[in-house]
C-alpha cells in the first residue's frame, strides 16, 4: 500500500493483526437501528467528499519546473528533480537508526482477549493480535496492559539535490516496503524493554497465561530513491507545504484528503507525475469501495434489526431474514452509484454543462425535425382536403375517422364506445358537438368494407394524429385500441406508424 502524509499513513499502512478500533457488537436489534443509519450517512458523505478530493496529480502537473534553486521562483509552486541521500538516517527509538527510508511506520500489536457476542447473547472468547487492548473482563482479570506503541518516523528536513525540503506535512505516494528486523539493531532503550527479534517482528514476551499480554512491533517504510522529484511551494530557499485547498471536515480527515501539495516522488518529473496519477486513481477506488461497504453494512444492520423483531413470526421472519443481504446489496449499490455520479458531476461542472448542452441540442434537433414533419403532414392533408387545417379541425377529423373505424364492422362495441367517450371528454366537447361529429362520420361513411379500406382509414387517422406535431400517449393508446378492435396487431400498428413517419421525413 502506498504511503502518504501522517494522517494518510494511519489510514493506509497494512494491518497485520486484528485492529480493535470502533469494534461494535450487535448486542440487540436497537443497536442496528442506531448504528445502521450512522454508517449509511458516513458512507454517503465519504463517497461525496471522495469525488471532490484534492487532485494533487493535476496540481503537480501545473507546477513550474525549477532546474536550480533561485529567488526567481520564490513563492511559486514548483517541481524540482534531483538526487537524494540514499543513506538518509532517522532515529529509531527502540533501534539504533532507520537507514535508507523517507518515512517509517512502526506498528505495535498486543496479544489479548477478544469478546464476541451474537444476537442471541452467546459469548465467544478468542485470543487475537490487535492494535490496542480491548476493555473486557478477561483482559482486566489477566491485567493485560500495553507498553509498546505505534509511531511514524520522518526527519525534519530532506535534501534533494541542492534543495532543502521541510518535513512538516510532507506526503508520499510511492509504495511502502516491509523492513526486515534483521537489518535493525536494538539500542539501549530496546534492550531495556527486553525486545528480541523473532521473524518479522521485535517481540516482547511477558510470559503470561497462554501468551496473553505479549507484544510485538513491525516496521514498514518508503525507500529513499536515487532520483526524486519534489512538488510544492518554493519559499525562502526551501520547499514547503502549500495548502492548495482547505480541507478541515471530519469526513475529509477520515478519507485522508489534506488538500496539501507537498510531495517527494521517486523518478524524473514525468515518471513522478504518472505515479501520482496512479496513486490518486487507486485511492479514489479504494474509498469508493469503502463507502459502498459502509452503506451496505448500514442497510444490513437496519434490515437485520427489523428481521430480528419479526424472527418469531411464522414464515414471514425467515423470508425477511433471507432477503436482508440481497436488499442491502441492491440498495447499497444503488445509493453508492447515485452519490458518486451526482458528486462527480457537481465537482466537475464543465462535464455537467456539456451534458446539458448536448441534451438541449438533441432536444432542439428532434423538435426541428418534428416541426418539419408536422408541416409536411399538414401540407399533405391540406392538398387532400382542399383547405388549411388548424388544431381544432385536426381534432375533429381524428374523432370522425375514429367513429368511421368503429362503424367499419357495422356494429359499435361497448369498448369502442368507451374510447370515443374518452376522446370527446379529452377535447371538452358538449353532447351536441359529439352528436354533430358522429352524424358527419355516418354521413361520410363509405360502403366499402374490405381490408384495403380499413387500412386507408388507419393510415389517414395516423396522419391526422401526427399533423399537430405530437402523437400523445392518449392518442396512441386510443388509436391502438381501436386498431386492435378492427383486426390490427400491436407490432403491425407500430410498423405502420414508422412507415408513415419515414415516408414524410424522406
Amino acid at each position: 500500500m502506498a504511503a502518504s502524509n501522517t494522517k494518510r499513513c494511519r489510514l493506509k499502512f497494512p494491518t497485520k493483526g486484528k485492529v480493535n478500533v470502533a469494534r461494535s457488537k450487535n448486542k440487540n436489534n436497537l443497536s442496528g437501528i442506531i448504528v445502521g443509519p450512522i454508517l449509511i450517512v458516513v458512507g454517503i458523505l465519504a463517497l461525496w467528499s471522495n469525488e471532490g478530493r484534492f487532485d494533487y496529480a493535476a496540481a503537480a502537473r501545473a507546477t513550474k519546473t525549477m532546474n536550480a534553486p533561485t529567488t526567481e521562483f520564490d513563492n511559486e509552486l514548483i517541481s524540482y528533480t534531483g538526487s537524494m541521500e540514499t543513506d538518509l538516517t532517522i532515529p529509531g527509538e527502540y533501534v539504533e537508526s532507520l537507514v535508507g527510508y523517507l518515512t517509517v511506520n512502526r506498528y505495535a500489536e498486543i496479544y489479548a482477549w477478544d469478546e464476541d457476542e451474537d444476537e442471541d447473547g452467546n459469548v465467544t472468547w478468542s485470543r487475537e493480535w490487535m492494535s490496542s487492548v480491548d476493555s473486557n473482563s478477561r483482559n482486566r482479570r489477566d491485567n493485560v496492559s500495553q507498553e509498546l506503541s505505534s509511531k511514524l518516523f520522518r526527519p525534519d528536513t530532506y535534501n534533494l539535490g541542492k534543495l532543502t525540503i521541510n518535513g512538516k506535512s510532507i506526503e508520499f505516494v510511492d509504495d511502502s516496503k516491509s523492513i526486515p528486523t534483521s537489518t535493525l539493531t536494538l539500542n539501549n532503550s530496546g534492550k531495556a524493554s527486553k525486545l528480541n527479534k523473532q521473524r518479522d517482528y521485535l517481540f516482547l514476551a511477558k510470559s503470561g497465561a497462554n501468551q496473553v499480554g505479549d507484544e510485538r512491533v513491525s516496521y514498514s517504510g518508503v525507500p529513499v530513491p536515487v532520483t526524486a522529484t519534489y512538488f510544492g511551494k518554493y519559499e525562502h530557499g526551501h520547499g514547503v507545504a502549500h495548502q492548495a485547498e482547505q480541507k478541515d471536515s471530519f469526513i475529509e480527515d477520515l478519507i485522508g484528503d489534506t488538500g496539501v501539495l507537498h510531495f517527494i516522488v521517486a523518478g524524473e518529473r514525468s515518471v513522478a507525475l504518472n505515479t501520482m496519477q496512479q496513486h490518486l486513481t487507486r485511492t479514489k477506488w479504494l474509498f469508493r469501495g469503502g463507502g459502498f461497504l459502509a452503506i451496505t453494512i448500514g442497510f444490513s444492520l437496519m434490515f437485520g434489526a427489523v428481521a430480528g423483531f419479526l424472527y418469531h413470526v411464522p414464515l414471514l421472519g425467515s423470508i425477511i431474514q433471507s432477503g436482508v443481504l440481497i436488499v442491502s446489496l441492491t440498495l447499497g449499490a444503488t445509493v453508492s452509484i447515485i452519490t458518486i455520479t451526482a458528486s462527480y458531476l457537481m465537482h466537475n461542472l464543465w462535464i455537467l454543462a456539456l451534458m446539458i448542452a448536448v441534451g438541449v441540442a438533441l432536444f432542439l434537433l428532434l423538435r426541428l425535425r418534428g416541426l418539419k414533419s408536422q408541416a409536411n403532414f399538414k401540407q399533405g392533408l391540406a392538398l387532400d382536403m382542399g383547405q388549411d387545417l388548424d388544431e381544432v379541425d385536426l381534432a375533429e377529423l381524428e374523432f370522425i375517422e375514429l367513429v368511421r373505424l368503429c362503424f367499419a364492422d357495422k356494429d359499435v362495441h361497448i369498448e369502442e364506445r368507451k374510447y370515443l367517450t374518452k376522446w370527446a371528454k379529452k377535447q371538452g366537447w358538449s353532447k351536441e358537438k359529439i352528436a354533430e361529429l358522429v352524424a358527419k362520420a355516418k354521413s361520410g361513411q363509405k360502403t366499402e368494407t374490405d381490408g384495403n379500406a380499413t387500412d386507408r382509414q388507419i393510415r389517414h387517422l395516423i396522419r391526422l394524429a401526427l399533423a399537430d406535431g405530437k402523437l400523445s400517449r392518449f392518442e396512441l393508446n386510443t388509436i391502438s385500441q381501436v386498431a386492435v378492435e378492427v383486426g390490427y396487431s400491436q407490432p403491425e400498428l407500430r410498423k405502420l406508424i414508422k412507415q408513415i413517419k419515414d415516408s414524410v421525413a424522406a
